[in-house]
């Protein structure tokens, strides 16, 4: 039986050639030859080009290594392929202050993201709820109309509290030197009720006018809908 020889790792492809020529002529035994052939094909080491870091230092002097370079690690650098076309950019390490300017640029971001999706659900419910611009006239009436009959009642109720006030200022402006405990409780009394009221008309004028700023604003975004101008949001993301 022939012997076979096994080509040692630092062979060459020719080395199997060799021995597989030298198995075929001695019975033709092709099996063993491409066995042969296919060790020393394996045992090739195979050559490859290691990484390439480039950069440019403070003096603007270009330097090549086939690892990251220490006179760059505050500067920018580029890793190329073997080919020597760049594979990626290596930014440097960001300052604090750029840290603290990306927070307020994402912040930013997220907020006008939040209006986007506060602007759809508003958008979503304004159309469900009205159909039409006169929905939103017989809404704003209601409204004002309920705040318009508690105004009603306060101003009612005012005219009877003034008139409880200046009957209890009678026996101080009668010239009594002093006014009895109960006299001065009545007064204060009736001060306060009348305080109270005029704080409760001023808030009662306030909600009147900001109900019809509220409506003010959904029949213009009515219409913006309507017409195809309103978009979901009108931030800018950046």
């Amino acid at each position: 039986m022939p012997s076979l020889l096994i080509a040692p790792a630092t062979g060459s492809p020719e080395c199997a050639l060799q021995h597989a020529s030298a198995e075929i002529g001695h019975d033709g035994m092709m099996p063993f030859a491409r066995l042969v052939l296919g060790a020393c094909l394996l045992t090739v080491p195979v050559v490859t080009m290691a990484q390439i870091y480039v950069c440019k230092d403070a003096g603007g002097r270009t330097i090549t290594a086939d690892r990251p370079i220490p006179e760059c690690a505050k500067r920018p650098m580029r890793e190329l392929d073997r080919t020597g076309l760049t594979r990626r950019e290596i930014p440097p390490p960001v300052t604090l202050q750029e840290q603290q300017a990306q927070e307020v640029l994402d912040e930013k971001r997220r907020q006008a993201i939040a209006a986007t999706e506060e602007q759809r659900l508003f958008d979503r419910a304004l159309t469900t709820r009205f159909r039409r611009e006169d929905d939103i006239a017989t809404a704003r009436a209601q409204a004002v109309d309920l705040l318009d009959e508690q105004m009603r009642i306060d101003i009612s109720a005012l005219a009877r509290e003034m008139k409880e006030m200046k009957a209890a200022e009678l026996p101080l402006a009668a010239g009594k030197k002093s006014a009895s405990p109960a006299e001065r409780s009545r007064l204060d009394d009736a001060a306060r009720a009348v305080e109270s009221r005029l704080t409760s008309i001023e808030q009662r004028t306030a909600e009147i006018g900001y109900v019809h700023h509220k409506y003010d604003q959904s029949l213009k975004r009515f219409r913006e809908i309507q017409s195809g101008n309103g978009s979901a949001s009108k931030a800018a993301l950046h």
